[in-house]
């Protein structure tokens, strides 16, 4: 991993840990808003330490991922060139995701904080959290195509395992899918609410993808009838 880039990584990873720190010392108060219903309303409150919880989680995403990536480097039989470049989209995929996520923990402290309460809660919620989903899967649905043949990442079937070739055409009807998908999924967010968004963006996923198996298959197998 490049320098800029292991740097980077880690300040995404523990600064969520530093600024939620402060907020819990110096401004929270002592309970907070812990969680919303579908009504947008306040359904429990909780201590201000709970603010800790998505940092944590981030910290733990990134520990997990650069333990994963040292076995998938010690590990892979593949040529370097092929490994790397699949390390390298998989390091962009991460920090990007941190961003998103700590775009989503300082919109967290501020509803917690009750500065977002000026606003509709659940309207806010739905947007923030339908942006960061939707934005990751179009994110990783434009670095698939660029993935090569691998036992870790991308559309691994029998079928696509075959071929340089079979892989690419799979992975990018893959590509295809996440991105509508995340498209679907950050427009949703700002036209539903409650449990239809829910159902909305997992269907979107679950169909796309389907679609794009099901059309990588046909084609596939009619280049190796022809």
């Amino acid at each position: 991993m490049k320098v800029f880039k292991k740097v980077l990584m880690a300040i995404l990873a523990v600064v969520p840990a530093i600024y939620t720190a402060a907020a819990v010392l110096f401004y929270m108060p002592d309970t907070v808003p812990a969680h919303f219903g579908f009504n947008g309303e306040v359904d429990r409150y909780g201590s201000k330490h709970e603010a800790f919880i998505l940092p944590g989680v981030l910290l733990a995403v990134y520990l997990t991922y650069l333990l994963v990536r040292y076995f998938i480097k010690k590990s892979s039989t593949d040529e370097n060139d092929r490994t790397q470049r699949n390390l390298d989209i998989m390091d962009t995929v991460i920090i990007l995701t941190l961003v998103l996520m700590n775009a989503l923990d300082i919109f967290i402290l501020l509803m917690m904080g009750r500065i977002a309460s000026i606003y509709e809660p659940e309207t806010v919620a739905v947007s923030i959290v339908s942006t960061v989903v939707g934005a990751t899967f179009i994110l990783i649905g434009n670095l698939l195509p660029k993935t090569k043949r691998n036992s870790f990442i991308g559309l691994r079937m029998r079928f696509t395992m075959d071929t340089d070739e079979h892989w690419y055409i799979a992975n990018r009807a893959g590509g295809i899918a996440l991105v509508i998908s995340g498209l679907v999924t950050m427009v949703s967010g700002l036209l539903l609410r409650n449990i239809a968004y829910v159902f909305c963006m997992v269907g979107a996923l679950l169909i796309t993808l389907t679609v794009a198996i099901i059309c990588s298959y046909v084609k596939i197998k009619k280049e190796n009838n022809i």
